[in-house]
């Protein structure tokens, strides 16, 4: 289980990634993930085909659909980097250092992340992007 401080970390490097894409950033971004799996000891050749599979997806996504997209790869680096911690939680000083330097190079409109959800008809919902959530429900 790795601390609060690094699922935040995890969380910021996951919306980095995914916001560098089709930006200048995204040489840097990529090659520094890259370099960040190799020092764990994880493939850089995987790391580096997920990358340019997310790349690809995104760029050929219609901007209608674009948003769902870049969401869903958030979900899934953040995951990524969470297993990659959880294995060498020596690389999160490193993680941290690098999501801090991708958001840097980011344009402004891309440098935060915003989640909106919807519940309708008496729906519940409970949502914890990048994070973890506790529900007790007590019937009336």
């Amino acid at each position: 289980m790795i601390s609060e401080t690094l699922m935040a970390v995890v969380a910021a490097g996951g919306s980095a990634l995914v916001g560098a894409a089709a930006t200048d950033a995204w040489q840097s971004a990529r090659g520094g993930l890259v370099r960040l799996f190799a020092k764990a000891g994880r493939r850089e050749e995987t790391a580096a085909r997920w990358t340019d599979e997310m790349a690809a997806e995104l760029e050929a996504s219609p901007p209608a659909e674009r948003a769902v997209a870049e969401q869903r790869w958030v979900q899934t680096w953040q995951q990524r980097l969470h297993d990659l911690v959880e294995e060498d939680p020596q690389i999160g000083d490193e993680l941290r250092e690098w999501a801090e330097a991708v958001r840097a190079q980011l344009p402004a409109e891309r440098q935060s992340w915003v989640n909106t959800f919807i519940a309708a008809d008496h729906a519940r919902q409970y949502n914890a992007p990048g994070g973890s959530i506790t529900v007790h429900h007590h019937p009336d």
